[in-house]
């Protein structure tokens, strides 16, 4: 690390492997090399537990590492979280004097999103952006948990869900009490902007779940599923990625709003996929969930299409039910046997891609780096 004035400069590696350096304002963070952010994974099938699963033998960057360029201001934005987490269990008379942090922390990949996009476009003082990026988390997390009553879920990060902790009425108001915390969050930079594009996306990702509730997943399409990943996952992404760039940089928005949105489907393109091939305890939560709940997913729609019409009688039948382990084997066994996880990652690299191209118009630095190899981590994640 060299120290020029008040400014830090640190060196890392492009998608290339070619070491760059780069200055940046101080920020409270030291940012370690990256390695080659564009590099993907070696992936293979291997046998636990009698099942067929998809494991990645090789590590490129962990999370940690990814988000180097922010670790202090990421650090702050899970306080602010966490505490609106509390007062949400405190609201509802759940909170039992234990520690209840685990529930609310996942990645953080929306708030790390805002706040690496907001160092890509040249911001200085990054803790500006701490409740900014704070927001788009509870957001997410509210979403969750009303996916969770809708789903008859009762895990969720390894935990019970706030159906099974509380009741559906209840989960549901704790939903509706996050949202509203994370507009609060948002209405303190006092821009309109802001907040229409929050509540765009908030509108689209509920347009998405009510436009296909009820419908039989054997009747979806290809850009039917690809249209659900769009509004119900990638709208939070692009609103996150974008936001910073609405306070300061607006004639740029697009820019990292088109990111958010390729990187948002290839995630939610990759997060079907797991659900078909991991098992309970690698996700946090039931594994096929998807097959029971008849959900409309790329990965479901290829396995569906791949299937002889017996075989699809067979992932028909299991709709509504409690998978038995072996039938869960089944459903991995015949993505692997149809070569579904190929296609879907196929797919999915599509749009990564597209992402990456999104980001060529600004300059390289650390912050840049992180999401390029953020980009390339939603490919290879197995959780």
């Amino acid at each position: 690390m060299r120290q020029r004035g008040a400014a830090k400069a640190w060196e890392w590696e492009d998608g290339n492997g070619v070491n760059r350096g780069v200055t940046q304002r101080e920020s409270g963070n030291d940012a370690p090399r990256i390695k080659n952010p564009c590099a993907c994974l070696k992936r293979c099938w291997r046998t636990f537990n009698g099942c067929d699963t998809i494991v990645y033998v090789e590590h490129q960057n962990s999370l940690a590492q990814i988000y180097a360029p922010i670790g202090a201001v990421i650090s702050e934005t899970r306080d602010v979280v966490v505490a609106v987490w509390q007062d949400t269990l405190a609201l509802a008379s759940a909170a039992d004097g234990t520690d209840n942090r685990q529930q609310a922390e996942g990645k953080l990949l929306r708030p790390a999103l805002c706040l690496l996009a907001a160092g890509a476009s040249g911001a200085h003082d990054l803790s500006r952006y701490t409740r900014l990026a704070a927001a788009y988390e509870l957001m997410h997390i509210a979403s969750l948990t009303h996916d969770d009553v809708v789903d008859h879920a009762s895990l969720r990060r390894g935990q019970d869900s706030l159906n099974v902790l509380w009741n559906n009425h209840a989960a549901i108001l704790g939903g509706d009490y996050l949202v509203a915390r994370a507009l609060e969050l948002l209405c303190e930079y006092d821009s309109g902007p802001l907040v229409a594009a929050a509540l765009r996306a908030m509108r689209r990702m509920a347009e998405g779940e009510l436009r296909y509730f009820g419908q039989d997943p054997a009747q979806a399409d290809e850009d039917a599923c690809v249209a659900l990943a769009d509004s119900k996952t990638a709208s939070l992404f692009a609103a996150a990625c974008s936001a910073p760039l609405l306070l300061t940089m607006p004639d740029s928005a697009k820019t990292f709003h088109d990111f958010g949105i390729a990187l948002g489907i290839a995630f939610q393109l990759m997060d079907d996929l797991l659900d078909i091939t991991q098992p309970a305890d690698t996700l946090g939560k039931p594994a096929c969930g998807d097959v029971t709940e008849g959900k409309h997913t790329l990965p479901l729609y290829l396995l569906r299409h791949a299937m002889t019409a017996a075989e699809q009688n067979k992932l028909d039948a299991m709709r509504n039910q409690t998978l038995s382990h072996e039938e869960q084997c089944w459903v991995r066994e015949s993505v692997r046997r149809l070569n579904v996880d190929k296609a879907t990652l196929a797919r999915a690299e599509q749009y990564i891609g597209q992402a990456l191209e999104a980001l060529t118009p600004f300059p390289d630095s650390p912050f840049k780096a992180s999401m390029l190899a953020l980009a390339r981590f939603v490919l290879v994640r197995q959780a």
